[in-house]
Order: C-alpha cells, then sequence, then structure tokens
C-alpha cells in the first residue's frame, strides 16, 4: 500500500512545521517581487511564508488533499500563492522560471532523489536559489522514527538508502544535479504536548507516514514496535512535567 500524505490530519502537523518554513525563506533570501516554487508544498507553509514577504509562491504537491488545503489557506490569507498537482519528479514548472525552488521536509521523501533535486534546478532561473531542509539523525523523535521503519518490510528500492542526514551526500546529491555553491547550516525544532505518550498518540493518529506505519503492521507487531518507541521519547524527554523534545535539522541552500 503506498502512503497517501493526504492521509490524516496535516493540518496539525503543518502547524508545528511552521517555524522551519520561516527559517527555509530567510535561508533562502526571499524577498518581494520574487517568484518562488514551493516543492512537495503539503498544505502550504512555505509557499504561504514567500508569499507573505511579498513572493509570488507556487506550491507542488501529489496529494490532490493537500492542495485543496493549501489554495484554501491561500485564499483565507489573501496572498499570491498558486497550488497545484503534480510529482517532485516531474514538475509542471518551465524552465528556469522560479528566483528560488524550495522544499521543507517534502522532496526528501521523494522515490528518485536525483531527479527531483533536478527538476528543483531545472525550474530555477540561472543564478538563483535552490534550497530544502532534511532531518538530522539524532534525538529521541528520530530514534522513535527508526523504530517503527526497523519494524517494517524493506521497501525492496534498488541501491542504498538517501542519506538526507548528511550533509556531504545532500550537497553531492545537488552538485550532480547541477547545483553549485551549496552549503548547510543546522537549525533546531521543538516539539511539545502534555506528556510522550500523548505526543505519540497525536502522530499516529494524525501524520500520514506514522498512520501508514502502523496499518503496515499486526496488532501484536504494532503493540511492541509503539512500546519501543514511546521508550525512546521517554529517554530523550527535557520536560519532565509534560513532553519538550528537540529535533535537529539540516538546511541546505544552493546556486543554480
Amino acid at each position: 500500500m503506498e502512503l497517501d500524505w493526504g492521509d490524516g490530519d496535516y493540518a496539525l502537523i503543518a502547524a508545528a512545521l511552521a517555524p522551519t518554513a520561516e527559517a527555509l525563506v530567510d535561508a533562502a533570501e526571499v524577498a518581494a517581487g520574487q517568484e518562488v516554487a514551493d516543492i512537495a508544498c503539503g498544505n502550504g507553509n512555505v509557499a504561504l511564508a514567500a508569499a507573505a514577504r511579498g513572493a509570488a509562491a507556487t506550491g507542488v504537491d501529489a496529494s490532490a488533499r493537500l492542495v485543496e488545503q493549501a489554495r484554501r489557506r491561500a485564499a483565507a490569507a489573501g496572498v499570491a500563492a498558486r497550488f497545484l498537482q503534480g510529482d517532485a519528479g516531474s514538475l509542471p514548472l518551465p524552465d528556469g522560471a522560479f528566483d528560488a525552488a524550495v522544499s521543507a521536509f517534502g522532496v526528501i521523501f521523494a522515490p528518485d532523489p536525483p531527479t527531483a533535486l533536478a527538476e528543483m534546478v531545472r525550474v530555477t532561473r540561472p543564478g538563483g536559489v535552490v534550497a530544502l531542509t532534511s532531518w538530522a539523525s539524532e534525538g529521541p523523535i528520530c530514534e522513535a522514527g527508526g523504530a517503527l521503519r526497523d519494524a517494517l518490510p524493506a521497501d525492496g528500492g534498488d541501491g542504498p538508502a538517501p542519506r538526507w542526514d548528511d550533509a556531504a551526500w545532500v550537497a553531492a546529491q545537488l552538485e550532480r544535479a547541477g547545483a553549485r555553491d551549496v552549503r548547510t547550516g543546522t537549525a533546531r525544532l521543538a516539539f511539545t504536548a502534555e506528556s510522550p505518550g500523548a505526543w505519540l498518540d497525536e502522530q499516529v493518529a494524525n501524520h500520514p507516514a506514522w498512520r501508514w506505519g502502523r496499518r503496515q503492521l499486526g496488532a501484536a507487531a504494532w503493540a511492541l514496535v509503539r512500546a519501543r518507541m514511546l521508550a525512546a521519547l521517554e529517554g530523550g524527554n527535557e520536560d519532565q512535567a509534560a513532553f519538550l523534545a528537540t529535533s535537529v535539522y539540516l538546511v541546505t541552500v544552493a546556486r543554480r
């Protein structure tokens, strides 16, 4: 069964990720009057952040449901943003049309990373910016996600898995795609909830990837995996009166 990013209530997940959209727009130096493409845009976090700064934003996502949510958000905000349904590996956008092509935790889930990155470069004008965020492999949330991934059957993909947590690997992929002057920084995002269990249950109820993972496992296997995930979250909890976990992510910026 293929993962459907329109499954669940992604609005809750997007709200938690909103600070990363602002960080990405800052890193890409988005300014008024620019044309910005938000690739694998979800419900529009980055596109809306760019549009709020006076840019004309175009978001592309494979999920019709998320594209519709993004359109409603743009209409409510009254900003210059349009949204199209399309695949990151074959963007419905013209060559060299954008001052910046950006992706916040979106293109990293593309099944063919080299092609998706090449598409981002293709739609960016010469001298324009290509920028993306990806999760680092540290912290309790990363550990919890790893427990779920380890319990799932191998996806059967050809070749080694993408290493989006490795700055050198990401830079090499961008350079092969035709980008240059790649630089990577790190940032942090805090996740909070009433307790580790409350945070986990909210993710499993609403996050499309976690919902998909649970559906792949039987009840007994899921119970074991949930126990491992909860132990990871409890072990890395930074607020013993509730739940606080800080996740590190990479912000990679390049030029076409």
